[in-house]
């Protein structure tokens, strides 16, 4: 007579539960990476964005001749920027204004009625759920030393969930040197 009855349940039992842990470990493992391609996306988003920003604020300074910074210790959240009359040694014509405002940041040549450069709106999927979220700036602005101008930022990518460290930010700093 057989005397391994109920071995073949054991063993039935002992096979689920090494499935179910192999299961497991593969949607942890698929999971994971997907949250952590989630915050590479996000993080290239908002290199890509600052950097854009800065190459444009330190094109419009370096093309300028003079701003309406003062040169002191303190970092001041607005620039104007006066560009020099190609060809003529008379006053100079033409401004850019840059203004770090309510954690955006605006610009154009009419200084008083700036429009918000591109700060992107989206949103975004994260450990299976959908949150909003926006790009915005915490500032420290502008500052002149001499003839360069420092510009300091930090963009944070703020997703509104409530949860400040799923929240990434970037600082982004340059020193431009003006042409007058």
């Amino acid at each position: 007579m057989n005397d391994n009855r109920g071995s073949v349940l054991i063993e039935l039992m002992v096979s689920a539960i090494i499935f179910a842990l192999v299961v497991a470990a593969i949607a942890f493992y698929f999971v994971y990476h997907v949250g952590t391609m989630d915050n590479g996306r996000a993080q290239l988003k908002l290199q890509r964005v600052g950097s854009l920003l800065m190459e444009q604020m330190a094109k419009a300074i370096r093309e300028g001749k003079t701003t309406d910074l003062p040169e002191d210790d303190n970092f001041h959240p607005s620039i104007m920027i006066t560009y020099p009359h190609p060809g003529t040694p008379y006053p100079d014509t033409g401004t850019q204004c840059f203004t770090f405002e309510n954690n955006d940041i605006k610009g154009g040549d009419d200084c008083d009625n700036q429009g918000f450069l591109e700060l992107l709106d989206d949103s975004r999927t994260m450990g299976g759920a959908t949150y909003n979220h926006r790009i915005a700036c915490d500032t420290l602005g502008f500052k002149r030393e001499g003839d360069r101008v420092i510009i300091q930022f930090t963009l944070k990518h703020d997703l509104e969930n409530g949860d400040v460290e799923d929240d990434l930010t970037i600082s982004f700093g340059s020193a431009v040197k003006l042409r007058g």
